[in-house]
């Protein structure tokens, strides 16, 4: 029992209440973020076994791009720079989802989460700190293989800004899948669990995606009937047969009379594949959102726009525009064959001419090469993947904001009380 005189007034109480916490008690400050995740940084130092863990990741990964670096040519090339990007990407992926998924739980069975809970920590201080300390281990990681990024992207005719807009994709992608970690282990009781839970998070959208891309494409695949034609060789007789050969040899077929050499349709099924209509569950997938954030590499004029000849991230951007474009119209019955017009008509190869069949080889070629260009300069669409790792990392910290929290009660005198 306590008795504090101030001005004339008497005021009685058993205890002295802290002053009242102002604004939202479960939103993040600038100051409980920056505290909790300096916390986080020294409290999860690694031991002894985990710097050997990492010294042998990343003499893995160093031993790797090495190698990569002396078995590639001299010339100018993006994909050594593509291979380190990779590598950051699963380091990230494999380690920071593992810290945070171990966070609160762990925290929780060594009654270290309850006095943060108590104190004046926000619950949003408190999980934002943790994402976010989990998140710096994949900035470690970049940093550590900074060399060899340097090194690479000195040959990889990449500008400054393609490279860093990439590496905020990928940091941005390792962040959103820490804060599902983290979000598992709110919901989680046992470490073992929560890791487990976010490593299959993970894998659903890096293998899932592509898995069920696979699978939606035999829903979107018809069967197209294709007919051709072809010389009825069984009922010929064998004068006919050898006049036959004879203009084969000698590619004069004036002395033949189509009528003695009847013609029989043979049907034959061709699988056409609309690609384009599920070519949005590949663009979910978070790995082809790293690719598609890459510059785009034109097949024909790289050397003329200064870069490097398109690299692995070039190739896999043409195959995923081409699953956005899906199959050409008339991609079908491009190679219908008619044997019958072939030897008794006038589109007989026997009768062009060696100019003119290496005109139509041409044409075929330079199609063929335009059809690649559109593939290669298609747009580039992060944008799916990107709207989906935004509403993983607000959903998953709105779980673990919620999770967190301790309710509290204002009283009249404007304390509050937990």
């Amino acid at each position: 029992m306590s008795t504090d005189t101030t001005e004339g007034r008497v005021t009685t109480g058993a205890a002295h209440h802290p002053p009242a916490r102002r604004g939202n008690p479960w939103a993040p400050t600038f100051h409980g973020v920056g505290l909790v995740t300096s916390i986080e940084l020294r409290r999860r130092r690694p031991t002894t076994k985990g710097y050997i863990f990492y010294g042998l990741l990343f003499a893995f990964v160093a031993t790797i791009c090495v190698l990569a670096a002396v078995f590639t040519e001299a010339d100018r090339s993006s994909s050594n720079f593509e291979l380190v990007l990779i590598m950051v990407l699963g380091v990230g992926m494999l380690i920071a989802p593992s810290l945070s998924a171990t966070s609160i739980n762990g925290d929780s069975g060594e009654g270290v989460l309850a006095p943060l809970q108590m104190s004046h920590l926000t619950a949003g201080d408190i999980a934002f700190g943790k994402v976010i300390a989990s998140w710096l281990v994949s900035v470690i990681a970049l940093v550590a293989l900074s060399p060899f990024l340097i090194y690479t992207y000195l040959s990889s005719g990449w500008t400054l800004v393609e490279v860093l807009a990439t590496v905020a994709a990928i940091l941005f992608v390792v962040l959103a899948f820490t804060a599902v970690g983290l979000a598992w282990s709110s919901l989680a009781a046992r470490a073992v669990g929560s890791v487990s839970l976010a490593h299959l998070t993970t894998g659903f959208f890096l293998i899932g995606t592509l898995v069920a891309f696979a699978i939606g494409g035999v829903l979107v695949t018809e069967d197209t009937g294709v007919r051709d034609r072809y010389i009825d060789y069984e009922n010929l007789s064998a004068d006919e047969m050898s006049a036959l050969e004879d203009a084969w040899e000698t590619g004069d077929y004036s002395a033949l009379d189509p009528a003695d050499y009847p013609c029989v349709d043979a049907e034959w099924a061709y699988s056409e594949t609309h690609t384009d209509k599920i070519a949005w569950i590949l663009l979910l997938n978070p790995a082809v959102m790293v690719i598609e954030t890459a510059p785009i590499v034109d097949p024909e004029t790289w050397e003329k726009d200064g870069r490097a000849a398109p690299g692995t991230f070039a190739l896999l951007h043409q195959q995923i525009s081409s699953a956005r474009l899906g199959p050409q119209e008339g991609e079908a019955t491009r190679w219908v064959y008619d044997e019958c017009a072939e030897t008794f008509g006038t589109t007989a190869q026997e009768e062009m001419t060696d100019e003119e069949m290496e005109a139509q080889w041409a044409a075929e070629e330079a199609a063929a090469a335009e059809r690649e260009q559109e593939f290669a300069n298609l747009p580039r669409a992060p944008w799916p993947a990107l709207a989906l790792l935004a509403v993983l990392f607000v959903g998953s910290m709105t779980i673990v904001v919620r999770r967190l929290r301790v309710p509290y009660k204002k009283l009249r005198t404007g304390t509050r009380v937990a």
